[in-house]
């Protein structure tokens, strides 16, 4: 330890701009911690920084620099922690001495942008708090955007559901669905923009909130931390409705209860903060004032928690596939290996609209190669895909078709003037994805005026996948497997009893495929000069996995 204590010193002490003001010594955890004062090139600046190293370094602590420099009279400049320490990311280095200077030259960077400068950053940073347990558990509100303008000071109470608990680091956490806003009287103000799977949860729950004009902050940055420090930013009308709540609920004592603290982000976005109290144990207490009762907070401290902006734009903000796709109403017809995995590719890709037909029921050895779990046990596919999809995302409308009325009016009908009426129906939707490998299925509905029609399937141990984007392609796609492609028919997966045999291909060979499908279909709908074509994927493996495409 005398050793890296020594180096580390050493080196520091030899950078251009730093000198150590404390020698640097080491702590019972094996942390290296001293003082040191760094100035900058053509300014007199000097700045005094506390500095811990870990015993990681230079690799990082988990996910966090594992080299802190802290001075807590920076509190008010941008990237500074509540404890006082700099918030800098820096590139990965092994080696000690280039480390060290990577790291000191990247809080240079800091004095120079956000304290010589004061530069403000774009985007918005959101207030720094440090969630706190409430009888040894974690809580956290998932909310949404709102079709309202809430208004100042305005209170009242939102109604929230309860999902799954889980693990926050070494905690539990309580996890909730914030649905909608009342008023005092219990009337609905607004509901969140959850789909309608989301807003039928039941056994909901209710919260109180309020709406300030400003953000509970100090030094505009940090929340603030003791009730007292929010007694101005309220309403005499808000304590008596906390009164009210509290000696209504008297039964419950003990409970814990959410109260939203809501604030403007910016002209157009709103954000909520939560706060837990204990019912019978309010932080507030009532006094007189010229011959006045008043409420007001006492001095304790606030047990905030957990909210998350779960909105479509942050829901998807880290990547979507084009609103073309997205934003169009959309059929998979069949969802066994391949129509599963469109399924879901889909829904956690933003769409918003996805009815799912099949026939056919789910049994445990469908589950190796699509997207089913073992434990619902033998169901229908599309009912089970339906939660399946639903748990996935919060803002995706599922229907399910009834497979017996489309195979009537497809297959049975077929040559009665009815049969096409019924299947013009299908013209409703901007885009149809046939996964179904079902020939005549396919002979039927290519005589049927639809807007985008796609079929999607693979040949024997998913060697080749073939995509049609015609309408008029039942020719085009049986030429493929018929005429062109190779497709083993004679090694394929024939289980016991009397079933229908079926290719062989791994949720991998399956998967790769069709993303690679979906990501050639999405660039084509996200460039209005693309012409989309049907097109094959042949994949390759004898000198490495190629996969090669084909348009035609």
């Amino acid at each position: 330890m005398d050793k890296r204590l020594h180096e580390i010193q050493q080196i520091i002490s030899e950078l251009n701009g730093v000198s150590i003001e404390i020698p640097f010594s080491s702590d019972s955890d094996y942390n290296i911690i001293g003082k040191i004062k760094v100035s900058i090139d053509d300014s007199d600046e000097t700045l005094i920084f506390d500095i811990k190293i870990y015993p990681e370094y230079p690799s990082k602590r988990l996910n966090t620099e594992s080299i802190t420099f802290f001075n807590t009279d920076l509190l008010e400049y941008g990237h500074v922690m509540g404890n006082g320490s700099i918030c800098i990311h820096t590139s990965h280095n092994i080696d000690l001495k280039k480390k060290i200077e990577i790291d000191i030259n990247s809080l240079k960077r800091w004095i120079v942008k956000y304290y010589l400068n004061k530069e403000n950053d774009n985007h918005y940073e959101h207030i720094i708090l440090q969630p706190k347990e409430f009888n040894n558990i974690h809580f956290s509100y998932l909310f949404t955007e709102v079709d309202y303008s809430f208004n100042k000071n305005q209170f009242g109470f939102f109604e929230y559901s309860k999902i799954n608990d889980g693990l926050y680091f070494d905690k539990t956490i309580n996890n909730n669905i914030v649905q909608n806003f009342k008023d005092p009287f219990s009337r609905t103000i607004t509901e969140c923009k959850w789909s309608s799977h989301i807003k039928q949860f039941t056994n909901n729950n209710s919260g109180l909130f309020v709406f300030l004009d400003n953000p509970p902050t100090i030094k505009k940055k940090f929340i603030i931390s003791n009730w007292k420090n929010l007694e101005n930013l309220v309403t005499q009308d808000f304590f008596k409705f906390l009164y009210k709540v509290q000696k209504d609920n008297q039964k419950i004592k003990g409970n814990p209860i959410p109260l939203l603290i809501g604030y403007k982000i910016s002209e157009l976005e709103i954000h909520w903060q939560v706060a837990i109290l204990e019912i019978g144990k309010f932080p507030i207490e009532s006094y007189k004032e010229n011959q006045i009762w008043k409420g007001r907070f006492i001095d304790e401290n606030i047990i905030w928690n957990i909210t998350r902006n779960c909105s479509y734009d942050y829901f998807f903000g880290r990547g979507k596939l084009a609103d073309k796709i997205t934003k169009s109403k959309i059929l998979i017809i069949g969802v066994g290996a391949i129509g599963s995995i469109v399924a879901t590719t889909l829904t956690r890709s933003g769409c918003t609209s996805i009815d799912i037909v099949d026939f056919d029921i789910k049994e445990p050895e469908n589950v190796c190669r699509s997207e089913y779990s073992f434990l619902t046990g033998l169901c229908n596919k599309a009912n089970d895909l339906f939660n399946e999809l639903i748990s996935i995302s919060p803002f995706v409308e599922i229907g399910i078709l009834d497979s017996a009325k489309l195979h009537f009016y497809s297959k049975i009908l077929q040559g009665i003037n009815a049969n096409k009426s019924k299947l013009e129906a299908l013209a409703d939707y901007d885009l149809i994805i046939d996964c179904s490998t079902d020939n005549d299925l396919l002979y039927i509905l290519n005589q049927v005026d639809l807007k985008r029609f796609i079929t999607l399937s693979v040949t024997n141990n998913a060697k080749d996948l073939v995509c049609s984007v015609e309408p008029n392609s039942y020719d085009w796609v049986m030429n493929q497997f018929e005429n062109v492609l190779e497709n083993d028919l004679e090694d394929i997966h024939n289980p016991t009893g009397c079933w229908s045999p079926t290719f062989k291909a791994s949720y991998n060979d399956i998967n790769t495929l069709v993303q690679f499908a979906i990501k050639h279909l999405n660039l084509k709908f996200l460039d209005e000069s693309k012409v989309l074509r049907n097109f094959i994927l042949k994949t390759e493996d004898k000198n490495g996995f190629n996969i090669k495409l084909n348009e035609f």
